[in-house]
């Protein structure tokens, strides 16, 4: 049995998404695709857009069999968090044999010998790294640096790019887990994170049209199942509203202390002092982050700071101690009985016996649901996807 790990968080799920896990599929030979999907927060720290279980029907009509949520302090995190979180679940499962990811073109050979540098890291990287942080750098922008120094062949843009680096990240989890899963990049068909909409559009420029009520566009950049769940959600208030949670994050901050604060894996160098120290300032999530925005603090590592102290997550484990039920399809009940008896517990729904963590999953949806417009009880009111 070969089955393909997917980390995604198709936030919508579009027609790159679909040629990415077609090659992936072919490529891997898999009888099965799983999706490790990010659950209703994102890497740069804002909500998603459409919801969990939303996305999830998205990925298994357009051919995912099974889906899996990772837990908030994973999806709500850094790349190598990130990464760390839907790595784990999907070697957890017993049955993995490749994990899918898109890369640039010509950005492939580098991967692996990045993460080999990064996994046993010399002595030049380590004071190059230090080095550049003692000048008020980012540490994005810093260890850019340091790779360059080590690896002078390669070009230094490559380093800049995100979705290279997470790529870097995938392959130093499965080094450091010794995972027996074969890292499978395939090379990217459309634009990354490109405000304009292609063929193989990005999910920022979906995002962008729908701001825009780009009807026409959307429906030519998205399978039709996802422009159908897509309109539906539109029509029926399951979507995250921009700045919907400005009033709570604000409160919050205002009655935090600097203790509550520093418990989120962003927070150092000081970061927890500066957003108190500008939160009385500011009437909005957007103004907080412009005050706060310097050269050692970017945007998106502040951003995750903020929605951690909104949402209360103090509990940051080194690995997922549970992976979310969120669908599957009936021609995939065989994986999913195998992996019952080996992966890290499943669950679906609040219930008794919750694993460690899930409260505070829990309150991710339920903070989510409040975005929307909805009750906070909303978010558990969808069981788990089942499509025939």
């Amino acid at each position: 049995m070969r089955v393909c790990g997917i980390i995604a968080e198709y936030d919508p799920f579009h027609l790159g998404h679909r040629y990415h896990m077609e090659k992936a599929r072919e490529l891997s030979g898999a009888d099965y695709i799983v999706v490790a999907l990010a659950c209703a927060f994102s890497q740069r720290g804002e909500a998603m857009l459409f919801e969990t279980h939303d996305r999830a029907r998205m990925a298994l009509l357009s051919g995912a069999d099974l889906v899996l949520g990772i837990p908030a302090s994973f999806s709500c995190a850094q790349a190598n968090r990130f990464a760390r979180g839907g790595v784990s679940i999907l070697n957890s499962l017993g049955a993995a044999t490749h994990l899918s990811f898109g890369c640039e073109p010509d950005s492939g050979e580098y991967l692996s010998r990045t993460a080999d540098l990064l996994h046993h890291p010399p002595i030049a990287f380590s004071r190059t790294l230090r080095t550049a942080l003692d000048t008020g750098k980012s540490f994005a922008h810093a260890q850019g640096e340091a790779l360059s120094a080590c690896l002078p062949d390669v070009p230094p843009a490559v380093f800049a790019n995100p979705n290279f680096i997470l790529g870097v990240s995938y392959f130093l989890e499965l080094k450091r887990l010794c995972s027996p899963i074969c890292a499978l990049p395939v090379v990217r068909a459309g634009e990354y994170h490109a405000h304009h909409l292609s063929p193989l559009p990005s999910a920022t420029a979906v995002r962008h049209a729908f701001g825009q009520g780009c009807w026409q566009g959307i429906r030519a950049s998205v399978p039709p199942e996802s422009f159908f769940i897509i309109r539906d959600a539109a029509e029926n208030g399951r979507l995250h509203q921009p700045h919907a949670l400005d009033p709570w994050l604000m409160g919050t901050l205002n009655v935090s202390g600097l203790a509550s604060l520093k418990r989120s894996p962003e927070m150092s160098e000081g970061l927890e002092r500066r957003i108190l120290a500008k939160a009385r300032q500011a009437k909005s999530r957007e103004e907080l982050l412009d005050l706060i925005n310097t050269r050692r603090y970017t945007r998106s590592r502040v951003n995750r700071a903020l929605s951690h102290a909104l949402l209360g997550l103090t509990n940051f484990p080194d690995r997922p101690s549970y992976a979310r039920l969120l669908g599957f399809r009936r021609s995939a009940v065989p994986l999913l009985k195998r992996i019952k008896s080996t992966s890290i517990p499943l669950v679906d729904r609040p219930g008794r016996n919750i694993p460690p963590g899930f409260l505070e999953e829990m309150r991710t949806e339920e903070f989510w649901a409040l975005g929307a417009g909805r009750a906070m009880a909303s978010a558990w009111r969808y069981p788990v996807q089942v499509i025939n």
